[in-house]
């Protein structure tokens, strides 16, 4: 009876090992489905090569998702991808009694403000002020998924920090984030007193779409004549109008963070413009641009002047009629502040940049710091060799990389010397 007992046994194991043989299969099978769909070839000494890809991998995924999403209206692609971005990044704030700020949100003139004071700076009638604009491509970023790097920014500077809170698109077209930044930096500059600052130690700040305004603002400020103590910028977006130069060329097609890309940038361009006009891949060859547009301008983005690599450049070409006649505001110096003579870089402050190697925006600011050098301006430019456009964002969370602290305390200290 016990003999046949085990024989009967026998056929149950086998089955048992059998299906967990398959089971450790189909595991197996998916990890490397999942490894071939992640991986992307990043450099040798790049922070945090998996989880960077990991994290590129799932917001390219969402992004995707969200495109399809939206074809059948169940959602706006737009509104999911702020929402995430807000999860992941906005909703992981600090607030450490021991780091003494005050934090308060107010409207200045209607624009929406988050203030960050030092508490020791309470019975002071002239403070040093940081007016902070953020980034995310006019689109996607606010003072809430900013909160973490303006909070550092105020701790480590000492300083106080406005966060500005600009609208975006698709809801609001170009010019309405330079308009709100604007108002709010010309009521500080003009009734500095009543807001308690020194308007001698005023600096603008910003990344990205946020670094563009920054200059922007700058300029128009001086134009006016009013002087910023400096500019910080930190990857900025410069200039639309060459979008043949080599970071472009190399990194686009990268899929950045997972929605720097070729899809999302076409799509941004066209919810810049009033019309909304179907922005086409014309715009990558430099076609929006008429061919006496780009004879006036190619002379403030020559590539081949500024940088050890550049790709040839048609000064002849006439672009597409309907891209030139709807991104033409692309090209004027409130959207693009690299577009300037020599005579107006002279003007600017002391200006202070950091550029990133895994950038599309990376020669444009490149090509801002040899213009200012051959002007024997004061610039302090550092670039990180080995990280993302984007990073110094990534402070906290789930999505936390190292890098991001080791950026914000070398922002931190180098505005802290100049202001």
């Amino acid at each position: 009876m016990c003999a046949m007992t085990q024989d009967n046994d026998k056929p149950d194991l086998s089955q048992r090992y059998t299906s967990k043989g398959k089971i450790l299969l189909i595991i197996l099978s998916l990890s490397v489905l999942t490894i071939a769909l992640v991986y992307q070839p990043l450099p040798e000494n790049f922070p945090q090569p998996w989880k960077y890809r990991f994290l590129s991998f799932g917001a390219h995924l969402f992004s995707k998702l969200g495109y399809l999403g939206e074809q059948v209206n169940l959602f706006d692609r737009i509104h999911v991808l702020r929402f995430l971005y807000y999860t992941f990044v906005g909703c992981f704030k600090i607030r450490n009694p021991e780091h003494h700020l005050q934090i308060y949100d107010r409207k200045i003139l209607n624009v929406s403000v988050r203030i960050f004071e030092p508490e020791e700076l309470a019975n002071v009638d002239q403070m040093p002020t940081i007016i902070h604009f953020h980034g995310g491509g006019f689109l996607l970023g606010c003072r809430d998924t900013y909160d973490q790097v303006t909070y550092a920014l105020a701790n480590l500077t000492r300083a106080l920090v406005i966060s500005v809170e600009y609208r975006r698109v698709p809801e609001h077209y170009f010019p309405a984030a330079f308009d709100d930044c604007k108002l709010v930096a010309y009521e500080l500059f003009q009734n500095a007193l009543k807001y308690r600052i020194d308007v001698n130690r005023i600096a603008l700040a910003g990344d990205s779409a946020g670094g563009n305004l920054a200059l922007v603002i700058t300029q128009s400020l001086i134009r006016d004549g009013f002087n910023p103590r400096t500019a910080c910028l930190i990857y900025p977006a410069l200039q639309f109008f060459d979008f043949t130069l080599p970071s472009y060329r190399l990194y686009l097609p990268r899929n950045i963070l997972g929605v720097i890309n070729e899809e999302n940038f076409l799509s941004v361009m066209s919810e810049l413009s009033e019309s909304k006009v179907k922005v086409t891949r014309d715009i990558l060859f430099n076609n929006h641009t008429s061919a006496e547009d780009k004879r006036r301008l190619r002379p403030y983005v020559n590539a081949g002047k500024h940088l050890p690599i550049s790709l040839p450049f048609d000064t002849d070409a006439e672009g597409n009629e309907n891209l030139v006649k709807n991104l033409n505001f692309l090209i004027s110096p409130k959207m693009s502040p690299l577009l300037v003579s020599d005579e107006e870089l002279m003007q600017l402050p002391p200006i202070i940049l950091f550029t990133t190697e895994f950038d599309i925006l990376r020669d444009e600011g490149f090509i801002l710091a040899e213009r200012l050098k051959s002007l024997n301006k004061t610039l302090y430019h550092h670039h990180f060799p080995a990280t993302f456009h984007g990073a110094h964002l990534l402070l906290y969370g789930p999505l936390k990389f190292d890098i991001a602290y080791e950026m914000v305390e070398h922002i931190s200290r180098k505005i802290r010397e100049n202001l």
